[in-house]
């Protein structure tokens, strides 16, 4: 396999690199760029927590004070009745001393006073209260300490409620639980004008997770809560807040805020369309300058080369192959957009392509001038062959002897094929290459006339495949055929039991790209007896012929095969074509005509 045939890797084009060799230049910038911008990301959305916790905070103040308004006023109940429950004969007077505070303070429906064995003594209901009815109050008792929950139907005020439960102490030790209960309708219901307008809800929840309180209604607040988050888990936790997808599939900002340390926590509903509230939620675009940056860098490189190089080496490209293919040149010079290199670069192009044209026509004038000469010579060659056919002609007619006329037909035969070639080589366009099946089919057609005139009953059957040979495979292949031809029409008999013999001539390809040119004919295994005049004409000196043969033989390179088998005789060749090699000689040791 040659340089030109063996597969080549195309190189990577020149915007393939400009963006490689770019890229390269922009990744320092890149990471440096991609760092910073994390840095104050999360510097920003650090920023953004802390504002959406103080804004929450601000909207819960409402519902912090109410809560710690109740502590106090527990705790203040649990310090003076606390004290003198034991001392109180009559517990009447003590539910009489709630009722009266809850007149006087009108923020509160329901007060009342439980010992730490779940008895409730006294309440501004009144005495003789069972804790046991109350789940809720049963696992106060097993678990003591303040508390809140929402009663969503108080069996005394009938209503909504967050009770408020405070424990007092006797001599450093627990003796009971303050019950307190806000009015829930006592709550801000709505944001207050304060409040940003996005500000979608405010949830209030005690340690366990239960809501308490929403401004928006208990009912509707459950679409609007974290889908996949224990709201137990924000209580004793820092104040945060964080990005996630509620109930009803709408992605939400939380903000989560103690309002009473370890009792009650206030959990805002932000919607995304919040200016803090989008510096949580949006990451992405963010950590994308770097690359969108790189992404526009590329762009503008790319444009410009391809507008400054690579149209204008593209169109250049174009023109070479065109040119190449059909040797045109069409005058598309852009010079006003074109660079000065590619300028100079396009005229040395136009320059060398114009000198081709100038050799290339001049070659061809040369080479038509060559092959008129060529063929001019061929042309004369036969005539000249004739010529001399004609004269042995006539000196056949006048030889006497039979020896002379049989010799002198034999030459007159070969000059006639060397004749039939030089016409055919005359005859052809490409004086390079002949059709040899063609040749031989002239030269077969020829030497059957012959035959004809000689009265002699031969029947000649060819296959010839149009095959291409150089000269120097052609005239030895039509002068090896005459030969052997000649022989096979000489020594030709009928088959037993047939009056005409026959001859076969083939030429065609074999299965190795090579020539097989195989002639038989039909010979009887006991010869017949000559008439006089065949007689006469069999003087030639034995084995010439088949000396003749081997010698083209070898002039091909070829194997040669002869002999008689089951009434056929058979010479065939097998030889490789060759390609025309116009200085090419006979090498030392080849055998040649002459020598024979």
């Amino acid at each position: 396999m040659t340089l030109a045939d063996s597969p080549r890797l195309r190189p990577m084009g020149l915007a393939a690199r400009m963006i490689l060799f770019l890229t390269l230049a922009l990744v320092p910038i890149g990471v440096v760029a991609y760092f910073q911008t994390a840095k104050l990301q999360q510097e920003t959305r650090l920023r953004s927590q802390l504002s959406l916790v103080a804004l929450t905070e601000a909207a819960a103040v409402g519902e912090r004070e109410t809560v710690l308004r109740a502590q106090g006023v527990a705790q203040a109940l649990g310090a003076t009745l606390g004290q003198e429950l034991r001392e109180l004969d009559d517990l009447e007077e003590c539910s009489a001393q709630l009722s009266a505070y809850l007149t006087a303070s009108p923020g509160y429906s329901f007060a009342a006073l439980m010992t730490d064995d779940g008895r409730i003594p006294c309440s501004s209901a009144g005495a003789g209260l069972d804790s046991r009815n109350s789940p809720r109050l049963q696992t106060l008792i097993e678990t003591p300490g303040a508390t809140a929950w929402l009663n969503r139907s108080a069996p005394i005020s009938a209503r909504e409620v967050i009770v408020v439960a405070e424990p007092f102490f006797h001599d450093g030790s627990l003796a009971g639980h303050v019950l307190l209960s806000v009015p829930s309708a006592l709550l801000p219901s709505r944001q207050g004008d304060d409040v940003p307008a996005d500000f979608e809800d405010l949830v209030t929840i005690n340690e366990h997770g239960e809501i308490l309180s929403s401004r928006e209604g208990i009912d509707n607040v459950a679409g609007l809560l974290p889908a996949d988050l224990d709201l137990a888990s924000l209580v004793g936790a820092r104040a945060q807040s964080f990005a996630a997808r509620s109930a009803d599939g709408t992605t939400r900002v939380y903000a989560a805020a103690p309002l009473v340390p370890g009792m009650v926590h206030a959990l805002g509903i932000w919607s995304r369309d919040n200016a803090e509230a989008q510096a949580i939620t949006v990451s992405g675009i963010a950590k994308a300058l770097p690359l969108l940056m790189w992404a526009a860098s590329v762009i503008v490189a790319f444009l410009a080369v391809n507008r400054l190089v690579i149209r204008h080496v593209k169109r250049l490209s174009r023109r070479m192959r065109t040119f190449a293919r059909t040797r045109r040149i069409a005058d598309l010079r852009v010079r006003g957009e074109m660079p000065s290199e590619l300028a100079e670069m396009e005229d040395d192009f136009l320059d060398m392509a114009e000198g081709i044209l100038r050799d290339e026509a001049q070659q061809e004038n040369a080479l038509r001038e060559k092959t008129i000469l060529l063929k001019e010579v061929h042309h004369r060659v036969k005539n000249n062959l004739q010529l001399i056919s004609s004269i042995m002609n006539m000196q056949i007619r006048q030889a006497r002897a039979s020896e002379t006329r049989m010799v002198l037909h034999r030459l007159q035969d070969r000059i006639r094929s060397l004749a039939t070639i030089h016409r055919n080589l005359y005859q052809t366009d490409d004086l390079g290459h002949v059709d040899a099946g063609r040749l031989l089919g002239d030269l077969v057609q020829q030497m059957a006339q012959m035959t004809e005139i000689s009265g002699r009953p031969v029947k000649v059957e060819t296959v010839l495949d149009p095959i291409e040979a150089v000269p120097d495979q052609a005239v030895p292949v039509s002068l090896l055929t005459a030969e052997a031809l000649t022989n096979a029409m000489k020594y030709a008999a009928p088959p037993e039991g047939e009056r005409q013999a026959r001859v076969s001539v083939r030429f065609v390809r074999d299965d190795n790209g090579g020539a097989v040119l195989e002639i038989t004919n039909t010979a009887a295994l006991e010869g017949p007896a000559q008439s006089e005049e065949e007689a006469e004409m069999d003087i030639e000196p034995a084995g010439l012929g088949s000396r003749l043969i081997q010698a083209f033989a070898m002039q091909l390179g070829g194997t040669l095969e002869q002999g008689l088998e089951g009434g056929i005789y058979r010479v065939r060749v097998d030889f490789a074509l060759k390609d025309f090699e116009p200085d090419e000689t006979v090498p030392t040791g080849v055998p040649n005509v002459r020598d024979f």
